[in-house]
């Protein structure tokens, strides 16, 4: 029995071996590829040119071992794979090559399965892809594919680093790309780098959005409320000469701002939308965090017959404080200049607060009476 099992084994080795042998042989550059890359994981940094060159001569052999690395990786590691698969796709001849072309698609897939230091690394990669003879970007042009999905999915749920990167691609897109797509993408990416970006990037963000061009200013409104003063300040500098697009309601809020400069950059912006010092001073009590405050319109008012009544008296009387809309809703009743009735009506019907609801009502019957009153006067006298 012992024998027969030696034999047996002998046999199977004998037979195997030679298999086994001409596998590895078949598969050599391929386990070469995990070998180099694995190196260069745990390289000293003089160690890690070499590797990176036989890495990119090793082609599409290690070019699977480089992604899988990528996906485990760190942020000590991410910075050498990515070169290494920057100077692979080089080797190949580019981005114009079809083996980097295929390759790119086969990055841009898994980008989303990537940690987030690889995320950026690999961002920062694709702006060092550079037409050498145009000086165009790259990924816009010959990888617009794959750019695509990155930049999708960064502007979906990119972190702060990630976006960093982001905001550099997208500027560099809107000078040499004017696929649609492409800048429906950007806006994308400009708007969740000023909602979650570091400051540094909303700045950068803000930049972007104040260009014509780009027709992204809108997206800077939410900035001007940014804890930090820089971004808030970079907000106004964008929105002051959008008069068309950023409305006198969007700039009010900015005259409480704590910093100085942001409040005299916000003054002049509404000056360059035509309002005076008195319109100024109303649009300041208005928007005070404070109801008392907001009361003080309606005083305002009474010493400056002049101005138009109407359009204060309705911006109160949607004020969040239901004090602040009952002195509304009594300035509107005693108005005898301007009809305001449908408003009082539709506060008798829809305002959050009992109080103003009944009063409201009170107000419409009121005023229902005079109205009926002064038809039958006229019936009379007819």
């Amino acid at each position: 029995m012992f024998r027969t099992m030696r034999f047996v084994g002998t046999v199977a080795l004998v037979v195997c071996l030679p298999a086994i042998l001409a596998l590895g042989w078949w598969q050599r550059d391929y386990l070469m590829g995990w070998y180099l890359a694995h190196q260069l994981v745990m390289a000293k940094p003089e160690e890690k040119n070499h590797l990176v060159e036989s890495l990119s001569k090793l082609g599409e052999h290690a070019q699977y071992p480089l992604l899988d690395y990528l996906e485990t990786s760190d942020a000590k590691s991410a910075p050498d794979l990515c070169f290494a698969i920057g100077a692979m796709m080089d080797h190949w001849g580019g981005s114009k090559s079809k083996a980097s072309q295929e390759f790119y698609h086969h990055l841009a897939r898994r980008f989303q399965n990537l940690p987030e230091d690889a995320k950026t690394e690999v961002l920062r990669m694709m702006l060092r892809m550079d037409d050498p003879q145009t000086r165009e970007f790259t990924p816009a042009k010959d990888l617009s594919g794959g750019t695509r999905w990155i930049l999708g999915i960064v502007a979906k749920n990119g972190k702060a680093p990630a976006l960093h990167a982001s905001v550099s691609i997208v500027a560099e897109i809107l000078k040499t790309s004017p696929d649609r797509e492409f800048q429906a993408i950007c806006a994308d990416i400009v708007s969740r780098s000023i909602q979650a970006g570091d400051e540094d990037t909303k700045v950068r963000a803000i930049q972007l959005a104040i260009q014509p061009e780009t027709g992204m200013v809108d997206l800077t409104v939410q900035a001007l409320q940014d804890p930090s003063v820089q971004v808030r300040k970079s907000a106004m500098l964008a929105c002051a000469p959008a008069l068309e697009s950023i409305s006198v309601d969007v700039l009010l809020p900015s005259l409480h701002d704590t910093d100085s400069e942001i409040r005299s950059l916000c003054e002049t912006a509404l000056g360059a939308r035509g309002l005076r010092p008195e319109h100024i001073k109303l649009g300041k009590l208005i928007t005070d965090s404070n109801p008392a405050k907001r009361l003080e319109v309606l005083d305002y008012m009474l010493e400056d017959p002049e101005l138009d009544q109407s359009v204060w008296l309705r911006k109160l009387s949607h004020d969040p404080s239901a004090a602040v809309r009952v002195g509304a809703l009594r300035a509107m009743a005693a108005q005898t200049t301007v009809d305001m009735s449908d408003r009082i009506d539709q506060m008798s019907r829809t305002d959050p607060s009992k109080t103003v609801v009944e009063l409201a009502s009170y107000y419409r019957k009121m005023a229902q009476k005079v109205q009926a009153a002064e038809a039958s006067t006229t019936l009379i006298n007819q």
